[in-house]
C-alpha cells in the first residue's frame, strides 16, 4: 500500500510539476503583457501631455487674441465717434459757409444799389486831336 501511496504521490507530483510549468508560462505572459500596456500607458500619457500643452497654448492664444479683439473694438469705436464728430463738425462748417456765401451775395447787391457808377476817365491821347 505504501508502493501505491508512493506511486501515486509521484503521480500527484509531476501533475502538479506540469501543473506548475503551465502556471509559470502564463505568469510569464501576464507579466509580458503587463510590461506591454505599462508602456502603452507611459506613451499615452506622454502624448496627453504634449495634447494638454497644446490646447493650453490654444487657449493662452485665444485669450490673447479675444483681448486684442476688445481692444481694437474700443479703437474702432473711438475712431466711429471721432468721425461722427468730424461730420457733424463739416456739416456745421458747410452750414456756415453757405450763410456766409448768402451774407456775402446779400451785401453785394446792396453795395450794388448804393454805389452810383462813377464817370470814366478817358486818357487825352484817346480823345482826340479836338480834344487838346
Amino acid at each position: 500500500m505504501t508502493i501505491r501511496i508512493i506511486l501515486r504521490l509521484r503521480r500527484q507530483l509531476a501533475e502538479s510539476r506540469g501543473e506548475t510549468a503551465r502556471i509559470e508560462r502564463e505568469l510569464r505572459s501576464l507579466d509580458s503583457e503587463i510590461t506591454d500596456v505599462r508602456d502603452a500607458n507611459t506613451q499615452l500619457r506622454q502624448e496627453a501631455a504634449v495634447a494638454l500643452e497644446r490646447q493650453v497654448a490654444a487657449m493662452e492664444t485665444i485669450d490673447h487674441l479675444a483681448a486684442e479683439r476688445e481692444r481694437l473694438l474700443a479703437k474702432l469705436e473711438q475712431a466711429i465717434n471721432w468721425a461722427t464728430e468730424v461730420g457733424r463738425v463739416n456739416a456745421c462748417v458747410d452750414r456756415q459757409n453757405q450763410e456766409r456765401a448768402a451774407d456775402n451775395e446779400r451785401l453785394r447787391r446792396e453795395l450794388a444799389a448804393r454805389t452810383q457808377p462813377i464817370a470814366r476817365v478817358i486818357p487825352l491821347q484817346q480823345r482826340g486831336p479836338s480834344a487838346a
